[in-house]
């Protein structure tokens, strides 16, 4: 059956309210309190340099991600003469992993943690381009417990949903770090994502982990119970990348200049959403159901902006991520991280 790729005009109904608020503002307040973002149209002329392209893109719940929306909506692909056809109905690695091994796609976007197994394995043909975004990861612990380090969880259960895979790897390395052997000194139970954090406040459990929003929302709603333990987003890991942009090798061998258009639009939106949160949540808004705008705002400040690496930036990354997957025993202890980095990782002529 062939895919039905969604439109850009999927994504225009928040800004076209946003355009009709702020003519309504115009009118009321002659335009003195209006923010300069309002007035903002997207980017229309594609700059001439970059040859015109049309690319199929598999992204988990990539119609609901701020990045991608930022991207398509304020015209940072169309600057860089990009026509990006989104995979509709997408809404976990594994399917876009087949929609890589069937050509169903041209790029696509995963954690590091699925793209290295799948890599090293040769299950797929494909390299790294540009980080998009760190991983939002988020280990959440009762107040009641006393756990003040990871050190503590030894001997302890860990809730994680069917699957969240790469959440579980993540924690894993951070576990491995401080000594603990995941495998051996956690028990991991896998439930629900709604039977979570009632496991945790009747002490089923002793700690919950997942990635934003749904990590958030249950540490906001039971904040007096829980609070965060460990994440990704402090220490040296709020510079770490974990969401990546790939191309499919074979794409990429017959169109080797595709990777910087592709990595500036990525540089493009995610400095956009760095500058504009409170416009970020609005946007988000008309996607997350949980969530007003004003709580979507306070999760975007408490997460890491604009980190897209690429080129040496990203080999760099990719190599200490091929180092922690050897602590794991994911990766034999003869790879070598560097080069193997090097090889996993797309050149951009600049």
């Amino acid at each position: 059956m062939p895919i039905k790729f969604l439109n850009k005009s999927h994504f225009t109904s928040r800004r076209s309210l946003l355009y009709g608020l702020g003519s309504v503002a115009a009118l009321g307040l002659g335009g003195a309190a209006l923010s300069p973002w309002l007035h903002e149209k997207p980017l229309k002329t594609p700059n001439s340099d970059f040859k015109p392209r049309c690319l199929r893109l598999a992204w988990a719940m990539g119609e609901t991600d701020s990045l991608f929306i930022i991207a398509q909506e304020k015209g940072f692909f169309n600057r860089y003469n990009l026509d990006i056809q989104m995979l509709p109905a997408i809404r976990n690695s594994t399917q876009v992993m087949d929609c890589l091994k069937t050509n169903q796609c041209d790029i696509a976007l995963l954690s590091i943690l699925d793209w290295l197994p799948n890599l090293l394995s040769g299950n797929l043909k494909a390299k790294l381009l540009v980080g998009v975004s760190g991983g939002n990861f988020r280990l959440l612990v009762s107040r009641y417990r006393r756990l003040e380090r990871l050190a503590d969880l030894s001997g302890l259960s860990i809730a994680t949903r069917p699957t969240a895979e790469k959440e579980k790897l993540f924690f894993s390395i951070l576990l491995r770090r401080k000594g603990l052997n995941p495998d051996q000194n956690i028990k991991w139970i896998t439930m629900e994502a709604e039977e979570l954090l009632p496991a945790l406040l009747s002490h089923q459990v002793n700690g919950i982990i997942g990635h934003d929003p749904l990590m958030w929302r249950l540490l906001t709603s039971a904040n007096k119970d829980v609070y965060e333990l460990a994440g990704s987003q402090s220490g040296s890991w709020s510079k770490r990348v974990n969401r990546i942009l790939g191309v499919r090798q074979d794409y990429l061998d017959q169109n080797p200049d595709v990777t910087l258009p592709l990595a500036l639009a990525i540089q493009d939106a995610a400095k956009w959403q760095a500058k504009h949160l409170k416009e970020t949540s609005i946007l988000l808004a008309d996607h997350e159901k949980h969530m007003t705008s004003n709580q979507i705002y306070t999760m975007l400040n408490s997460q890491n902006q604009a980190i897209t690496p690429f080129n040496n930036d990203l080999w760099e990354q990719v190599a200490q991520y091929v180092d922690e997957m050897k602590l794991l025993n994911r990766i034999p202890n003869t790879e070598k991280s560097s080069r193997t980095a090097r090889q996993l990782c797309a050149t951009i002529t600049l």
